[in-house]
């Protein structure tokens, strides 16, 4: 009997010392998240009418909501926080014509689960869609196209807003850092993140691609979109939280381009991107944009993933990860085809032959331009007949065409090394230093002071390295059970009262502003 508590004793340390050498915002430390389902963050004028309407002129408001991910049972109340936003053509799915296009998309859930099980809050946000891709004047489409990503890149900043709104006003119910926010997007998401990032001033829009041949206007009406950050009053902008910041840190893209490489300047966030170089339709360099639901080109010279890292490692403002030096196995995969560009991550999807198309034939060599992705076909097919009124058996031909073999097994395989390379460079970037992130951080340790010990009724808990507050202290049993918690204390010292723990053996987990450490205390 006493043999077999030993070894349960012993059993449950294992599990305790597994836990503490696991590392926060690496890897998955949290076994179950949480969805918030359709929280309103804002709302602004949408293109399209209202849902009904067939009189009143448009554009009219809508809200604008998100998905919120927080990992269970975490105790933290200063989280870093990340944005998300899926691809879709800048229009509804399926208008769009194809099976992707909402908050709900298979592979932005997906890396909204795995962040959140790394301890970040994630928010995947839903954007201001149209544009007027019917119309037969080129200038028409690229104007009104320019629009959509211009109202897109509004909507992200606003949803950062809101969450510092939150802070300030609403007691921090996200329980997130407001300095530590990253921006990331997939496919037509990119081109959010990536603008969202560095058009900071309207004057980058004045260049000749962006501007009416046949009138010389621009193609963006600050009077009628509002300014860069939505936070004026326009004919079609709604300013939401206008009095906070639009500001973040790091951005990141699954594809998508900015509309300029001009748009970067030294001194601007750190940048990570994954692309395909043969993507048919975002540039993986300096190219043209083909929107893929008409197959015309709307903006030239616009900057991919390899020109935006390339540049962003030139101008220095990639050198964090540099200084890193980082050699995982992701990095080294990385490196092999990236031409030593840090912050890059090339997939190479070669023109392949595909399987039996519906007629029986094979279908076309159309390169691969998002691997990570996959849908549910039965549902895309019955909600594409449902809106268009069939079609969309034919339609889902199509899409496969353009990702001939994708299934969950090989998303979520390319999501692996999506998450491999980028959960280091955001916690580099996010929390300073990735190795002041670990849950048993040598350096935090040997700055906490925790006397004494063994002690009867309190503990003195200090931390020598004034700078670096203490933010939550949790006592837990052997067995990782917590039973005391403290939350926001945000001082240096801080005195813990032991209440009614009986005598034995306890673990003190202390959470400061960079790291988080575990000692062991022993009450009387």
């Amino acid at each position: 009997m006493i043999r077999n508590f030993l070894l349960a004793c012993l059993s449950m340390l294992c599990v305790v010392q597994m836990s503490w050498a696991q590392t926060r915002y690496l890897d998955p430390v949290f076994a179950e998240v949480a969805r918030q389902d359709t929280v309103p963050y804002g709302q602004n004028y949408t293109v399209f009418r209202a849902p009904g309407d067939t009189v009143t002129q448009i554009p009219y408001i809508r809200p604008l909501f998100m998905d919120v991910y927080t990992p269970v049972g975490d105790t933290a109340s200063s989280r870093p926080l990340v944005l998300l936003c899926a691809t879709g053509n800048f229009l509804p799915m399926p208008l769009n014509g194809g099976p992707y296009g909402t908050i709900k998309d298979s592979a932005v859930v997906e890396m909204a689960n795995r962040l959140a099980e790394r301890g970040y809050v994630v928010a995947v946000f839903d954007y201001r869609k149209g544009w007027d891709f019917l119309n037969p004047i080129q200038e028409i489409q690229t104007a009104t196209l320019l629009q959509a990503a211009y109202r897109g890149i509004q909507d992200a900043r606003a949803c950062i807003r809101f969450f510092r709104k939150t802070v300030a006003e609403d007691s921090n119910p996200y329980g997130i850092d407001p300095d530590r926010i990253a921006v990331g997007g997939f496919g037509t998401g990119g081109y959010i993140s990536l603008g969202s990032g560095y058009l900071d001033d309207f004057n980058k829009v004045l260049l000749p691609k962006f501007i009416d041949p046949n009138n010389g206007m621009p193609y963006i009406d600050t009077t009628f979109h509002g300014n860069v950050n939505g936070t004026n009053t326009a004919t079609a902008n709604f300013p939401n939280w206008p009095d906070y910041s639009s500001d973040y840190n790091v951005n990141f893209n699954l594809g998508g381009a900015l509309g300029d490489s001009s748009w970067i300047d030294p001194g601007d966030m750190p940048s990570i991107g994954f692309h395909t170089p043969l993507d048919p339709n975002a540039p993986y360099d300096i190219g043209i944009v083909i929107v893929p639901t008409t197959g015309n080109t709307v903006i030239d010279q616009a900057a991919g993933s390899r020109a935006v890292t390339a540049i962003n490692d030139d101008f220095g403002n990639n050198q964090v990860f540099i200084d890193a030096g980082f050699n995982d196995v992701y990095t080294q995969r990385a490196n092999e085809i990236n031409e030593g560009i840090e912050g890059l991550f090339p997939f190479d999807r070669p023109f392949t032959p595909g399987n039996l198309d519906c007629n029986g034939g094979q279908f076309p060599l159309v390169p691969e331009g998002d691997p990570w992705n996959w849908y549910n076909e039965p549902v895309f097919i019955a909600t594409w007949n449902a809106v268009l009124g069939g079609g969309g058996a034919d339609q889902n031909c199509s899409q496969l065409a353009a990702n001939q073999d994708q299934s969950a097994t090989k998303g979520r395989t390319y999501m692996d090394s999506v998450m491999g390379y980028l959960a280091p460079r955001l916690a580099e970037v996010l929390v300073n230093d990735s190795s002041s992130v670990s849950i048993d951080d040598d350096i935090l340790a040997d700055q906490i002071q925790l006397y004494p010990n063994p002690a009867f009724d309190q503990i003195f808990i200090s931390n020598t390295n004034r700078d670096n507050f203490i933010r939550e202290v949790r006592v837990m049993d052997l067995a990782g059970r917590i039973l005391i918690q403290e939350q926001g204390l945000n001082q240096s010292q801080f005195i813990l009262q032991r209440g009614n723990l009986p005598t034995g053996m306890y673990l003190i987990q202390i959470s400061a502003l960079k790291g988080m450490t575990t000692k062991r205390v022993m009450f009387r």
